[in-house]
């Protein structure tokens, strides 16, 4: 029997063999970049982004192309991303590669000469970007200038090279974020566009999960970043794939799942890909431990349960962040019943509620003037405390 965590990921990218649905969206992004289209993906946590855009990246490699995936959300400051786009970057080059995994194996003790002679001539024609990659900290003096350097790095080894080069930059709206970890964010895009407007050989996909702050960045004429990529939306995974895919899956593990097992899991998930996964393996770890092998009603409805359970610590944690912001609790919680929000509180005081959730990922408007929790585990959670 199969390892069901591993047959049903949640928490981190599904590697693109293990995708259910989406090949379509895989296909077409994969076609405007390798034709040199920039293209932003905005949407909800959780949903499919990072999966598509890895999905992408690798059938590019397949087909030939750079490709470099760099994660906003992991990076502490301009520094940090600088050498993590740097080394990304490089990584497309075997010799680097290996003068990268060379580096990092001698976790600061004295390298050979021969490294020295392969930095030093990489270097020579790359410039000091290859230095932000093979020494850390190199560029601590001026962090700026150092991001700078990393984010003209793809386009000097495209020339070099003479090969399309894609970079994949995910939670980018982590860029606009009040605390600037990377820089004043209006000075930032203003140089990422002058860069990227000279790097005719490179293609970006850009990603985010808030995506109003996306839309804000791309959309609005009078922000730097304005008309330089078009938005894509991922399509939803229709009910004939997730019948198809998760068959599979629990075939895979020695068990089937039938009509009305799979129409419930389906409604309780309400569509989210995450919370579909978790509730199908939580459906199958129930109906195995007594040694079944068919899922029903009964199994999915303890998946719900062990499902929320699960999830019961970054609900609390979700909770407590909800709590900083005045009025955001009670804002939620109408927001998870299907309320109105604005009933009773100010109308900018509803409103800096709404923005703060927002901001966080734990809500979204698909529609103008209406606000979902799309999350349905997180919704069940907000949705059953007590008042407001």
């Amino acid at each position: 029997m199969r390892d069901i965590r591993a047959l049903f990921p949640t928490d981190d990218p599904v590697p693109a063999h293990m995708m259910i649905g989406r090949a379509a969206d895989v296909e077409t992004i994969s076609q405007a970049l390798a034709n040199g289209t920039n293209v932003v993906l905005a949407g909800a946590r959780r949903t499919g982004k990072t999966s598509v855009g890895e999905a992408a990246l690798e059938r590019l490699r397949a087909a030939g192309l750079y490709t470099a995936a760099i994660d906003l959300f992991e990076r502490r400051d301009a520094l940090d991303l600088a050498e993590g786009l740097a080394q990304a970057v490089l990584a497309n080059r075997s010799a680097a590669r290996r003068l990268l995994a060379r580096v990092r194996d001698t976790a600061g003790a004295v390298v050979d000469a021969a490294t020295i002679t392969m930095s030093a001539r990489i270097q020579a024609e790359l410039g000091e970007a290859v230095e932000l990659a093979l020494r850390p900290g190199a560029g601590a003096r001026d962090p700026n200038r150092a991001l700078r350097a990393a984010l003209e790095l793809p386009q000097r080894i495209a020339d070099v090279d003479g090969a399309r080069m894609v970079v994949f930059l995910d939670e980018f709206q982590d860029l606009a974020s009040p605390a600037h970890p990377f820089g004043e964010p209006d000075r930032l895009t203003k140089q990422m566009r002058a860069i990227f407007q000279r790097s005719p050989g490179v293609s970006f996909l850009f990603a985010g999960s808030v995506e109003h702050v996306m839309r804000d960045l791309f959309g609005r004429a009078d922000r730097a970043l304005s008309q330089f990529g078009g938005f894509r939306a991922l399509s939803p995974i229709t009910v004939a794939e997730w019948r198809t895919g998760l068959g599979e899956r629990f075939a895979q593990a020695g068990a089937t799942i039938d009509g009305g097992g799979f129409d419930m899991l389906i409604a309780l998930a309400d569509g989210h890909p995450r919370a579909t996964m978790l509730i199908a393996r939580e459906a199958l770890a129930a109906t195995l431990a007594p040694g079944l092998d068919h899922v029903g009603p009964a199994e999915v409805q303890a998946g719900w349960e062990l499902a929320v359970a699960s999830d019961r610590q970054r609900h609390e944690q979700a909770l407590e962040r909800i709590k900083l912001t005045k009025h955001a609790l009670t804002v939620a919680v109408r927001v998870a019943r299907g309320q109105p929000p604005y009933p009773g509180l100010a109308p900018s005081a509803a409103q800096r509620a709404l923005r703060a959730l927002e901001l966080a990922a734990f809500v979204d408007s698909p529609a103008r003037g209406h606000w979902r929790m799309y999350d349905p585990l997180l919704r069940q959670y907000i949705a059953q405390l007590p008042g407001r």
